[in-house]
């Protein structure tokens, strides 16, 4: 992958990441299913992607491996956040 083009699907993650976010805040105060649902996928597929381009990159030899890691680090925390507030919206904990 060149640079160009990883920057453009690093910016593109980032802004799917906005979308997701935007998501699962609507969902956790408008109690809103659907959104609940989209944030749910939007995380894994935010996680998912952001893993397998930052090992193709690190096999590659390219420097925006630790980005690609970096972010889906991030994004797996901030995933995890929601899942306590979910689990404390639906009274599971």
């Amino acid at each position: 992958m060149e640079t160009k083009n990883g920057l453009l699907i690093f910016f593109i993650f980032v802004v799917l990441f906005a979308f997701t976010f935007i998501f699962s805040l609507d969902a956790l105060a408008g109690e809103n299913t659907a959104y609940g649902i989209y944030a749910l996928i939007g995380f894994l597929v935010c996680i998912g992607m952001g893993f397998f381009f930052g090992y193709n990159s690190h096999r590659n030899g390219e420097a925006l491996a630790v980005w690609f890691n970096a972010y889906s680090v991030i994004v797996s925390i901030i995933f995890v956040w929601y899942l306590t507030r979910v689990g404390t919206a639906f009274g599971w904990w």
